[in-house]
């Protein structure tokens, strides 16, 4: 798959290309699958490795559950 770097690389160029309105349609879907995707891959980046994720899981469990 993509990287992160290689989608907004990808989402930019859609931006800088010639559109024809029979391909507007499709380009401006394919634009939101790319942005969508960045967007993910950035909210996994601020979770972390899946190992800490369910450990800040666990974490938050533990301190709301003392309080």
């Amino acid at each position: 798959m993509f990287d992160k770097n290689e989608l907004e690389v990808l989402r930019s160029s859609l931006n800088t290309i010639d559109i024809k309105g029979s391909n507007a349609q499709y380009l401006a879907k394919l634009q939101i699958k790319l942005e969508q995707e960045i967007l993910r891959i950035e909210e996994e980046i601020k979770l972390g490795p899946p190992e800490l994720k369910n450990k800040k899981v666990d974490e938050k469990s533990t301190k709301n559950h003392n309080k």
